[in-house]
């Protein structure tokens, strides 16, 4: 009989930081979990990089034209671009050298919002596994992949698979730093939260949050370690704050001149649907709700335990950020579903938290979760963003160098992305003289006081004879709850469309009309010749 290793040198399965039972397994076992982990996850990878790349070819709309456009600047231009645009600039950077490599296509720029994506996944395994213990990562890891909001950004020349990738990242480094006492973890805290504030601006919401949720730790601490957290607190926050200070005038400048109010102030019941559709939909919703909803209910009745603590730190963290969020934009219409990428990290991991002590149960729940929202459809329509490339493939080819193409707000670096080079650009408040980036400064004003009649006739009139002039326009009507700004564009548009329409000087040659498939941002194009 073969005798059994003293239970000393045993360890426990998939331990994590704050798990508090565990099943004793050999050093040997141990080694061929790990050795499983490792291939699964591999695995995981694998099949969502086919899965979710499958979009990778859908033709950009206007903010992913205004992405390529800023970042195809050098890159000493881009932080100044941006004080005009309303972004901060780490995502940008990264696009510039990005596409200095493997070009400025749909497919090249998409693969770099792709692989932001696929690096969660790995992520949340190690967050939910160093927190939770190994169960709660693969939760994660799980959750992650089947995340609408991620496998449809993964195809977006935009920040925001990047935003979730480091909100997971500050989260999970809070929760270790401040709940568990893992100092080791103060500065990933500390760097991943500047990464985050560089990156999209609603960071400062989810940095509101932590700060709450480090009040409520330093509360719930026994007394003798509130002043070590305090201390460690004002570390990491204010190493934060001192490396996000060079943007901080510039951010100012946007919150004075940037802000363009493109959606209504959200309701209540705006922002519950939102949430849901974060998630997953109404389905995953409650069947996540029952998985985990047990299970949050038999952590918290120990509200002492640094596992208890960290759950509603979490809550805490994405909690404060939404509320954050609303309440600013009641006031300035700042609320954009995809905003939200800043909390999906901690929703996340919150939800893998509770699965991951429900039992069959939450296994059972997840597994249907997987079925309702799993990537088995992504975009893949070319057209389904907007059919701009459609238009500019159709009626491009008769533009020459000198001619005009005019179009409606913010829409110029999408149309140059596609347009041959020397084109002249305008808006229909007046020429624009960079046609890779977007002046959103002041835009309701320009655009009230604007009119085109005025601001566009020395445009008009320096067309040569047997030149060219595009309009390019949202097609359609707008839907009934569109914000009063999305009706000064659309409106400032067609009376740009009506003035070469009706002057003798111009015939109109051709017309491209969104097609009856249609797109979330579908356009007219119209093309006329100077006689």
């Amino acid at each position: 009989m073969t005798k059994l290793e003293p239970r000393a040198s045993w360890v426990v399965a998939g331990r994590g930081a704050g798990h508090e039972d565990g099943e004793w397994v050999s050093p040997s076992s141990e080694r061929r979990l790990a050795s499983i982990d490792v291939v699964a996850l591999l695995g995981l990878v694998v099949l969502l990089a086919f899965l979710w790349g499958r979009g990778r070819h859908v033709w950009f709309w206007l903010d992913e034209g205004i992405s390529v456009g800023i970042s195809s600047h050098p890159l000493t231009q881009i932080p100044e671009l941006l004080r005009q645009d309303g972004s901060p600039p780490l995502y940008y950077l990264l696009l510039h050298g990005w596409m200095s490599v493997v070009g400025i296509s749909e497919a090249a720029t998409h693969v770099l919002s792709l692989l932001f994506a696929l690096a969660t996944v790995p992520t949340a395994l190690w967050a939910g596994w160093s927190l939770f213990g190994r169960r709660a990562g693969w939760m994660a890891a799980t959750l992650v992949a089947i995340s609408p909001f991620v496998g449809s950004y993964a195809n977006e020349t935009r920040m925001y698979t990047l935003v979730a990738l480091l909100g997971l990242v500050a989260t999970a480094t809070f929760l270790h730093a401040f709940v568990f006492r893992h100092r080791r973890h103060l500065p990933a805290f500390a760097v991943s939260l500047t990464l985050l504030l560089y990156t999209h601006n609603w960071a400062l919401f989810l940095t509101l949050g932590a700060g709450i949720a480090l009040l409520g730790c330093i509360v719930l601490a026994p007394r003798q370690a509130r002043g070590g957290i305090l201390f460690d607190g004002i570390l990491a926050f204010g190493g934060a704050a001192v490396m996000y200070a060079p943007w901080v005038p510039s951010l100012a400048y946007q919150l004075a001149h940037t802000g363009a109010p493109f959606t209504l102030r959200p309701t209540l019941l705006i922002v519950r649907n939102d949430l849901i559709q974060l998630l997953g939909g109404p389905e995953a919703v409650i069947v996540l709700g029952l998985g985990s909803g047990v299970a949050f209910m038999t952590i918290l009745r120990r509200p002492w335990s640094p596992r208890a603590v960290a759950v509603l730190a979490a809550m805490v963290i994405a909690g404060a950020a939404v509320i954050a969020g609303w309440a600013l934009s009641r006031q300035n219409s700042v609320w954009v579903y995809r905003y939200l990428a800043v909390v999906i990290g901690p929703l996340l991991l919150l939800l893998a938290a509770g699965l991951a002590e429900g039992g069959r149960t939450a296994v059972a729940a997840l597994g249907l979760a997987v079925l309702l929202v799993g990537p088995i459809a992504v975009k893949g329509q070319p057209f389904e963003k907007s059919n701009v490339k459609e238009v500019t493939t159709r009626l491009g080819p008769a533009l020459r160098p000198g001619d005009l193409v005019i179009t409606d707000f913010g829409r110029v670096p999408l149309l140059a992305h596609y347009l041959p080079v020397g084109l002249r650009y305008a808006e229909t408040t007046g020429a624009v003289s960079d046609a890779r980036s977007s002046d959103q400064r002041d835009a309701t004003k320009r655009l009230d006081e604007g009119r085109p009649e005025v601001t566009l006739r020395s445009s008009l009139d320096a067309v040569s004879s047997d030149g060219h002039v595009l309009v390019v326009c949202s097609a359609g009507t707008l839907p009934l709850d569109a914000t009063p700004f999305l009706r000064l564009i659309k409106e400032r548009c067609d009376e740009a469309l009506a003035i070469p329409a009706s002057d003798g000087r111009f015939r109109l040659e051709a017309t491209v009309a969104a097609p009856p498939y249609g797109s979330n941002s579908p356009v007219n194009g119209y093309l006329f010749t100077r006689l």
